[in-house]
């Protein structure tokens, strides 16, 4: 155990006067905020809320949901952001999977019986007294995967691993005091909730947006830095004003998956640094980072991670890495005697860089070749007017499996022979896709990615024991 200052306490004691966060327009200065976690700190305190509570917090993003989650690390408390987009009923499943013992949502109470917490409404205090400290491995955070294939796992992190997460980060792309990071990724997301830790570390801005729309938001805040996936991206770069939009962006972080070479070529227009970066829950966010290219390379890794590949799929480790799933009471460590995390994800070192192929677990044989359907969409991605593929393995009595992609097109889907064509000279025949499906319309998605599961059932392209 180490014991360290509070976040919020190190960041008055060195930068009091920097605005921490620009919230709705209104300045929020480090001494403030220190000031703001005091309070609510107090005010958990008092409900009961201590060492080792989880505290559950339905929302996107908001001022609550940081000032939470820092008063939770000075209480030693769990915090467990949720989002609300999810069904009732899974919402139910989830709370009982963390064991949360209070809740928070902005509408002030919950049905589904849990006591919930109310917070001050109090004027900050003039001064500060105290230099509350924290223990920095301690569990502080529990953060559900994105579920892409299946019912999200609840991976918890401990202080220390958001902090190294932080200060590797730092090392690559450069943040300092003045810059302004914008919070466009939600904070029940890992991506979401480490932009904090890095701001917080540098004495820079969190920005958070006032408006819903992404584009509103560039229309009427100044930001430096910017963490999008490609389908914001590509909002972005196709807006009339996109111009005015990058205006003044020094930094784009672009990660949940291969950029579209499309997407990235705009970007030479534009004076701004775009990195590539491979990431995940388990390893609190970033693993490596590099210039974004459209090779489909990730970079380079970041101090305080280990990664090798084994048997084609990379495994990590390291500072950053988790401290286990976390299911009714139970925390699972599915990490080896020499503490790898085996991802999943298959990958290989090209020219110093991670380059990575694809999940193992959605590769599929035809006629007796095996297929990595995130080879195909990175080839697919690279068509000018497709803005996302998805691959899936659909049965046929003569090859066992054929690829059939789902498009995200920017205009209308692209005849057959055309996308055939085009992908002539970039995949052997038996990875091209036999059919082509337009994306299915109205979604949800919970997370950053897209479910596979829920394109794949929506287009009809599951088999009767699939659809689970």
């Amino acid at each position: 155990m180490a014991l360290v200052p509070c976040l919020a306490a190190e960041g008055a004691a060195r930068f009091p006067d920097r605005v921490a966060i620009d919230h709705a327009g209104t300045a929020i200065s480090y001494r403030e905020l220190h000031q703001r976690v005091t309070d609510l700190t107090t005010s958990l305190k008092s409900q009961g809320v201590g060492h080792g509570t989880h505290l559950a917090a339905i929302d996107n993003t908001s001022l609550t949901l940081i000032l939470l989650q820092l008063s939770c690390i000075r209480l030693g408390a769990v915090f467990a952001p949720i989002s609300p987009r999810f069904p009732e009923q899974q919402r139910q499943q989830l709370l009982l999977q963390i064991d949360a013992s209070v809740i928070w949502t902005a509408q002030g109470k919950y049905p589904g019986g849990l006591p919930a917490l109310t917070l001050p409404n109090t004027a900050p205090a003039a001064t500060i007294d105290s230099t509350p400290l924290s223990d920095d491995q301690a569990a502080v955070s529990l953060i559900l995967t994105s579920g892409s294939s299946g019912f999200p796992k609840a991976a918890m992190h401990s202080l220390a691993n958001h902090l190294a997460s932080a200060s590797g980060s730092a090392r690559c792309i450069p943040l300092q005091a003045g810059d302004r990071w914008l919070a466009s990724l939600p904070m029940f997301h890992i991506g979401g909730l480490a932009i904090l830790f890095r701001c917080l570390g540098a004495g820079a801005t969190l920005v958070l947006p006032r408006q819903r729309d992404l584009l509103d938001t560039l229309r009427e805040q100044p930001v430096t830095h910017l963490s999008l996936v490609a389908t914001q991206l590509a909002r972005i770069l196709g807006a009339d004003d996109s111009s005015s939009l990058m205006d003044g962006l020094k930094v784009l972080l672009l990660g949940g998956g291969p950029m579209p070479a499309s997407l990235l070529s705009q970007l030479d227009t534009h004076p701004v640094q775009a990195f590539t970066s491979y990431g995940l829950t388990e390893m609190a966010s970033q693993v490596t980072t590099g210039p974004a290219n459209a090779c489909g390379l990730s970079g380079q890794l970041l101090p305080q991670r280990q990664l090798r590949i084994r048997q084609g799929i990379v495994e990590v480790r390291g500072a950053t890495r988790f401290m286990g799933y976390y299911q009714q009471g139970q925390l699972q460590t599915p990490f080896d005697d020499d503490g790898w995390f085996h991802t999943k994800d298959r990958g290989r070192w090209t020219q110093g860089q991670l380059e990575i192929l694809g999940r193992a677990d959605n590769m599929f044989i035809s006629g007796g070749e095996n297929v990595q359907p995130e080879e195909i969409e990175a080839a697919l991605k690279q068509h000018p007017q497709i803005q996302d593929a998805l691959v899936f393995p659909e049965a046929n009595p003569e090859f066992g499996y054929l690829p059939v992609a789902v498009l995200h097109c920017r205009e209308t889907l692209p005849a057959p022979s055309d996308l055939d064509q085009f992908l002539a000279p970039r995949l052997a025949r038996f990875k091209r896709p036999r059919r082509y499906l337009n994306w299915p319309s109205g979604l949800s998605q919970y997370g950053l990615k897209v479910s596979r599961l829920s394109v794949a059932r929506a287009c009809g392209l599951l088999g009767p024991d699939q659809d689970s």
